[in-house]
């Protein structure tokens, strides 16, 4: 049942008799022999099998054939080629067939080492032997993989070189492996290769040498490797004893690895407008996805791990889809597509189910996808437009998306994400569209990252999004269903602060937050311990405290005699009550404005507000 499931999935393949249709076995000779080969006509997925026949494939820009005819090459294909459609050829691995996401022309590339060829990928105009007669004794066999995940052209393409380059380093191998190691590694620095994809190929070189007899041999040949990059001894391939052509066709697969890996410095063309002529132009005004919270762009969702933000994101996913109000405001009906990498279709089912989502046709979701920059950011907007209602998109996570194979810009993932940003950027707003990607908080402590923004995974380099929506728990709290701030900051929004809190898996609105420092236990007993000087006319409890200016360390005594400071040892240690941490927290509070000296007859310190302790909090039931 093979060939019919391959048919199915939209997969060119013909039938020819061997000796009738073509001279003999040897299927090479079919093309050259008869130019009409190429109108054979095309199985169709009812047609009976004939075990007497073959099956041939022929690739197109959108269905990819990589040919593996090195032993290394082989031995590596699943680390560079996972997945696939189906494998086939004479023990069922010597092909792998692949769906390419983004169909790009070519017809077929060749990496070789001398007059060997070690490696091909095969398009259109190509034919490959699925099943049947090779020669007269070798037969090709194909076995189906069932679920696959497409690929990127430029992901593809981008492993073939890589696994190609290892094919020419494993042929050409002698003599001593360490100093063979220092004239490739040596080669790949000198033409600029990054260093990621530099230890990646030399990692899967030494495995593919593989030399069990060698104690720790891989954890060795990587330290020269490092040595190496780092020590910038670099020697040329030219020291080995290679031919001139042989230099020549390894040189051109390091360039061409480099060309990919570059791409994104590549300058952009820049385009001038008098600012006349944006004055006279008519702009419309900027939609809202939500009234007053979400514009079109890239936005992030950040928030601690399991603080709600796959069921707020799920609850605005709904709105926009259905068009009803998020947070008791208005929406823009239009489709949804939603990016799920930590979900599965049971979980979301479960989730929409708890949360009493009405079913709606515009809202997709995908549980695997490509990574951003090899293609899922060009997917999203392809399948957009495809729609021509969408105007959300969600990526959950946003981590998960990012490619963990490749630091693009060497090991400066910085340089990684600001060009992602600003490509998907220009892309989003062109179309009206916004996009949400869910993101963690740094593992930094928050006294570290006083700007909420800052405390987002990435920050740095996502400081161009058009907008950010984070929560927070509210000091002192412990679950997720207590009131959560939710803060927006946006470029053309006003920044907003609301309180909003999480009930059987759907948010609602609060109100606004009450401006104002957050207070933790210490803070909140200090300021207690304050109130009551601060409420004592007669001096009962302001006994002790001296006349004049009261002195920090003379107010922390006070609070630690009047038991306003806990002395439980367990409690000091989760709390930090010590007196050295308490005198720390009331100079803060008395350069934040928390305490103010009232002057008076004790110089006590007088307080804007008391925070009230939170309710208790509720467990997640789901």
């Amino acid at each position: 049942m093979t060939i019919p499931q391959l048919v199915e999935r939209g997969i060119d393949i013909i039938k020819y008799i061997p000796g009738v249709d073509t001279p003999g076995d040897d299927y090479k000779k079919i093309h050259a022999k008869d130019p009409s080969w190429p109108k054979f006509p095309s199985v169709r997925e009812n047609d009976p099998i004939d075990v007497l026949a073959n099956y041939a494939i022929r690739p197109s820009d959108r269905f990819v054939d990589i040919d593996f005819d090195c032993d290394a090459a082989r031995k590596l294909k699943d680390i560079y080629f996972a997945g696939g459609i189906a494998q086939f050829g004479r023990d069922r691995t010597g092909h792998k067939l692949f769906e390419i996401s983004d169909p790009t022309p070519f017809s077929k590339k060749r990496i070789e080492f001398g007059v060997k060829c070690l490696l091909e990928m095969r398009g259109s105009g190509c034919y490959s032997v699925l099943q049947g007669k090779l020669e007269k004794k070798v037969k090709a066999e194909i076995s189906y993989l069932g679920n696959y995940e497409a690929l990127t052209f430029q992901e593809c393409n981008t492993a073939y070189l890589e696994l190609g380059l290892i094919c020419q380093f494993v042929e050409g191998m002698e003599g001593h492996f360490n100093d063979y190691l220092i004239c490739i590694i040596g080669e790949m620095a000198r033409k600029k290769m990054n260093h990621h994809t530099i230890r990646n190929i030399a990692e899967n070189l030494i495995t593919a040498v593989d030399r069990p007899h060698e104690k720790d041999f891989r954890k060795e040949k990587m330290k020269t490797v490092n040595a190496i990059l780092k020590e910038e001894k670099y020697s040329t391939i030219e020291k080995l004893t290679w031919s001139e052509s042989k230099v020549g066709q390894v040189r051109k697969v390091i360039e061409e690895i480099v060309g990919h890996t570059e791409e994104y410095k590549k300058p952009q063309a820049m385009e001038w407008t008098a600012l006349s002529t944006i004055m006279e132009t008519d702009y419309p005004p900027m939609p809202e996805i939500v009234e007053g919270m979400l514009t079109p762009g890239l936005w992030f969702l950040a928030a601690k791990p399991k603080l709600g933000k796959s069921f707020l994101t799920m609850q605005l996913a709904h709105a926009v889809a259905t068009g009803t109000e998020f947070l008791g405001r208005k929406t823009i009906q239009g489709s949804v597509l939603f990016v799920a990498l930590e979900d599965n279709a049971r979980r979301i089912h479960s989730r929409a189910k708890m949360m009493g989502l009405d079913k709606c046709n515009n809202c997709y979701f995908t549980f695997v996808s490509p990574k951003l920059m090899d293609g899922l950011e060009e997917q999203l907007i392809q399948k957009a437009k495809e729609l021509g209602d969408c105007k959300l998109i969600i990526i959950d996570t946003f981590i998960r998306a990012k490619s963990s194979k490749k630091k693009i810009g060497g090991n400066d993932s910085y340089e990684e994400a600001s060009f992602l940003v600003d490509k998907f950027q220009r892309m989003l707003i062109g179309e009206d569209i916004c996009c949400m990607a869910n993101t963690h908080d740094k593992k930094e402590k928050e006294s570290k990252n006083d700007d909420k923004v800052n405390r987002m995974t990435g920050s740095a380099a996502y400081q161009g999004q058009d907008g950010t929506w984070r929560l927070d728990r509210r000091r002192g709290g412990e679950g997720i269903y207590a009131n959560t701030e939710f803060t927006i900051v946006a470029r053309d929004l006003p920044e907003q602060e609301y309180e909003i809190k999480l009930e059987q898996g759907t948010w609602s609105m609060v109100g606004v937050a009450e401006k104002g420092e957050e207070h933790d236990k210490l803070t909140r007993n200090i300021l207690q311990g304050v109130q009551a000087i601060c409420d004592d006319p007669e001096g009962k409890y302001s006994d002790g405290l001296p006349h004049g200016d009261c002195k920090t360390v003379e107010l922390v005594k006070w609070l630690r005699d009047a038991n306003f400071i806990e002395s439980n040892p367990e409690n000091t240690k989760k709390y930090k009550l010590g007196d050295f941490n308490v005198k720390g927290k009331v100079k803060s509070m008395k350069k934040k404005g928390l305490l103010v000296l009232s002057g008076g007859r004790y110089a006590a310190y007088k307080i804007p507000e008391i925070i009230p302790e939170e309710p208790p909090q509720q467990d997640l039931p789901f």
